[in-house]
């Protein structure tokens, strides 16, 4: 049902369009930029505008999204140059540690899972 609703809002927008076409086609506007004038047909300066802000507005999201990658994947650099460095000794050489093991609480069978900060932050 949502597909037919879509559909159905699809053809009205391409039906109001060439109607709105066929309405101006014959009315032609001058488009005054600084160092060039443009005579067009209404129809045809309305599709250009349509086009250069999608245009835009792609340009400005692909834009934004590199910028979040980039953040990203500064953010795991960072998160990686902070860990302290790995032993290179084995733990059979190693001397036990002073430090005991959290216990886990009566009733559960496995240690609480540990959750990886989000690399946005």
């Amino acid at each position: 049902m949502r597909f037919v609703m879509r559909l159905l809002a699809f053809v009205v927008v391409i039906l109001a369009a060439f109607w709105f076409t066929a309405r101006n086609a014959g009315e032609l506007v001058n488009v005054v930029l600084p160092f060039l004038r443009i005579r067009a047909s209404l129809p045809l300066v309305v599709f250009a505008c349509i086009l250069g802000g999608m245009g835009l507005s792609g340009l400005l999201a692909w834009r934004a999204e590199r910028r979040a990658r980039r953040l990203a994947h500064r953010a795991a650099t960072a998160r990686l140059a902070h860990r302290p460095p790995a032993l290179t000794e084995s733990p059979s050489v190693r001397e036990p540690s002073a430090v005991p093991e959290p216990s886990t609480p009566p009733g559960s069978a496995s240690p609480p899972e540990r959750s990886e900060p989000s690399p946005l932050l």
